[in-house]
């Protein structure tokens, strides 16, 4: 097979080359990561939903990885390697972005909004902040001509 490919993959046959090895592994897991949207800041309100998206994508990367190994051998970086690497990656991300998500709710400074308006069109702006996870923002009040609705929730 690597005859097919020419000379270029002459340089993933030693192994001290891990580097080089690695990129392919880099680049497969974080496309498994956009196409199960892992890169969505709501993904990270659920820690049960992050946790499988997690698992799922890296189980395809493992998969994809099993194969690209499987067509092109000279890749492979050693036995087991992968299975712990994919092991801590899952370990090691589902952590960062619990931690994340905690600091970004506690320690990070929001900014603060106040809407003009209580018509559907201000309903929609609070709901697209609250449901897909704007946490750089807080809705202080909003500001209405009628003041039969001062103190009523929208």
């Amino acid at each position: 097979m690597l005859e097919i490919l020419g000379e270029g993959f002459g340089l993933f046959r030693r192994e001290d080359d891990l580097l080089l090895k690695a990129i392919p592994v880099l680049f497969i897991i974080q496309l498994g990561f956009y196409y199960f949207d892992l890169y969505h800041s709501k993904i990270l309100r659920t820690r049960k939903r992050m946790g499988i998206l997690l698992a799922g994508a890296l189980t395809s990367s493992f998969i994809v990885l099993t194969i690209i190994y499987y067509v092109i051998p000279s890749l492979t970086i050693g036995r087991g390697i992968l299975g712990i690497s994919l092991s801590l990656i899952l370990i090691l991300t589902f952590l960062w972005r619990v931690a994340y998500s905690y600091a970004l709710r506690t320690w990070a400074s929001k900014e603060k909004i106040l809407i003009i308006g209580t018509g559907e069109l201000a309903k929609q702006i609070k709901g697209e902040i609250l449901d897909n996870g704007y946490d750089g923002f807080e809705i202080v009040g909003f500001i209405d001509e009628d003041r039969d609705k001062i103190g009523k929730k929208l």
